[in-house]
């Protein structure tokens, strides 16, 4: 995706309500070096005018689709810029900064009432933040390292939260048995249905 920056690969991403792609990078050296994009229906793929990331999470969007959430995990930071339907981006500013104890974002998703949903890598929990980024949820989980959450279920009221094994040492392993695992929590509130890509129909 990046011929000039070897070390990245692609990571987060998710459809805004228009049905374009949008996706960001990951570098392992967690140098801010990786760009966000977007794929169109025509399949052009577009850099977006956005601050570099060195782990690009978070990727969610509003219910009305008028704005764009996105972390540099590394960074603890998740922002929130303006998204126009022309796919125009205005200029981010801080939604939620972490503090140093409280992990690093990870992936999200939206519920009906435009909160935004975090699993917070080494946090061991889901935080909600509503559209203002004031907490107003936090959902505990037997793992360190929830990874991204999503609505599910007949009412899209059921939370499903991935989690990952990696980097854990055998220690860590041993005191989290269902780290990796996926883990159902009730959230009391409902979801969304995610935007699918959306192409072109040929002529």
């Amino acid at each position: 995706m990046e011929p000039d920056q070897p070390t990245t690969r692609i990571n987060d991403g998710r459809c805004d309500r228009g049905g374009r792609f949008v996706f960001g990078m990951f570098n392992p050296a967690e140098a801010a070096i990786g760009g966000m994009y977007r794929v169109h229906a025509d399949l052009r793929v577009e850099r977006l005018p956005l601050p570099p990331v060195a782990v690009a999470n978070s990727i969610a969007f509003s219910p009305d689709g008028a704005t764009l959430y996105f972390a540099d995990s590394p960074a603890r930071t998740i922002w929130s810029v303006d998204y126009g339907a022309d796919g125009s981006l205005g200029t981010p500013r801080v939604f939620v900064r972490l503090p140093a104890d409280e992990g690093f974002p990870d992936g999200s998703c939206i519920d009906a009432d435009g909160g935004l949903w975090n699993a917070q890598w080494e946090g061991g929990c889901v935080v909600r933040y509503d559209a203002a980024g004031a907490r107003t949820d936090r959902l505990p989980l037997p793992v360190t390292r929830p990874t991204c959450p999503a609505f599910g279920g007949p009412a899209l009221s059921t939370l499903y939260v991935t989690s990952a094994r990696i980097g854990l040492d055998e220690q860590a392993l041993r005191d989290q048995p269902d780290a990796g695992g996926l883990f159902t929590l009730p959230a009391r509130r409902q979801g969304l249905p995610e935007s699918r890509f959306r192409t072109e129909t040929p002529a």
